[in-house]
């Protein structure tokens, strides 16, 4: 065993001689064995070298730095053994392997095949030339590097700046190089600020190219304007645009409704436009927290809001509508049912009904009350 303490002067040039020969060592025999991850010792406070039958053993301690191949490893402590082709770090340990940094307590680098165990505060970091990051934080982890995918698990914590979005859950698997990641174990999403948007579900996928996000089963979206669930959703983030499927529903402060299909439409993250596609039903109230008494199906609908209210709704196909008015100081109590192919109704800036037409089919009854 070679040893490297605080030895008396006279022996430092021995000392510098051993720590020099002991580095070339390791690095001929890394270098024989792993042509494409050649060891590279920059600094460390003590070494010790140790040779026997089976192994070749380094231990390292204090400030270590070292590179495997382009890698660049830094810890408080490593043990590398050679013939296992291992690597064990702890203590503040920070891989740098181009654009992704990983950070641990604990660090196993099996070097066939390439794949990094890690534990204890681990944090991976994604950062380009661009100023756009993205990070995500565990208790456990693992990189494999051959393939470029990172799996994390345990209170999994993410954030994308380019999404201003937020992820957690008990799984996570991201595949760098498709552009690909995957959450499983009660994933939410919060986009923007935390009551924003936030989508609850049994599994999402998140596809970089197309900026898409799919969530699977179970589906829960919560919002400051509305609330909807279904089996399926898919969400453009780059339109802006949620596709809702397997019978799911909407519920708002102005609207109950449920199709076969919803379409919504989002300015910067709030509800602009909404369509409900086959077996349409909507109830609705007058005003904000109003009785949702009135109702209409069709197969077809399409309502656009503004400043958080209903502005306008279309209805097409088969429409089966009723409107209730109650009586007011200004106005007469009436209720308005009517079948049709075709309705459209208006609402001013206090989402009161302003003018209502339909057209093609028309067969209906208008009650008022006589005076």
């Amino acid at each position: 065993m070679v040893s490297l303490r605080n030895l008396p002067a006279k022996h430092s040039k021995i000392c510098l001689f051993c720590l020099v020969l002991a580095i070339m060592l390791l690095n001929g025999i890394c270098y024989a064995k792993a042509k494409t991850e050649k060891f590279k010792l920059i600094h460390a406070d003590k070494l010790f070298l140790s040779k026997e039958a089976t192994e070749q053993a380094l231990e390292l301690t204090g400030n270590v730095h070292f590179f495997y191949g382009d890698t660049e490893f830094r810890s408080s402590r490593a043990l590398i053994l050679d013939v296992k082709k291992i690597a064990r770090l702890s203590g503040n340990v920070v891989v740098n392997n181009d654009s992704l940094i990983l950070t641990a307590d604990t660090l196993a680098y099996y070097r066939i095949p390439e794949l990094m165990n890690l534990g204890g505060r681990v944090t991976a970091t994604h950062s380009n030339k661009k100023g756009a990051y993205r990070w995500m934080k565990s208790d456990y982890a693992s990189y494999d590097k051959a393939r470029n995918v990172l799996t994390c698990w345990s209170r999994v914590v993410s954030f994308d700046k380019a999404e201003n979005a937020y992820a957690r859950s008990g799984y996570a698997q991201w595949d760098r190089t498709a552009g690909y990641a995957m959450l499983l174990e009660e994933p939410v999403l919060s986009a923007g600020i935390a009551d924003t948007l936030n989508i609850a579900a049994d599994k999402m996928e998140f596809f970089d190219k197309e900026r898409k996000l799919i969530a699977t089963f179970n589906v829960k979206v919560d919002s400051r304007d509305y609330n909807a669930n279904s089996d399926f959703l898919i969400y453009f983030m780059k339109d802006e645009k949620a596709v809702f499927t397997g019978e799911p529903r909407f519920n708002s402060e102005y609207a109950d409704a449920k199709a076969r299909e919803f379409h919504l439409f989002f300015t910067e993250k709030k509800l602009n436009k909404a369509e409900l596609i086959d077996s349409c039903l909507v109830y609705f109230a007058e005003e904000k927290l109003g009785e949702k008494k009135n109702s209409v199906t069709a197969d077809l609908i399409s309502m656009e809001f503004e400043d958080d209210q209903i502005r306008q709704f279309t209805a097409e196909g088969t429409v089966n509508y009723l409107y209730q008015q109650d009586a007011t100081e200004k106005r007469d109590y009436f209720v308005n049912s009517a079948i049709g192919e075709y309705m459209k109704a208006n609402f001013n800036a206090d989402s009161k009904l302003q003018n209502m037409e339909m057209k093609t089919g028309i067969k209906g009854k208008y009650i008022f009350q006589n005076k």
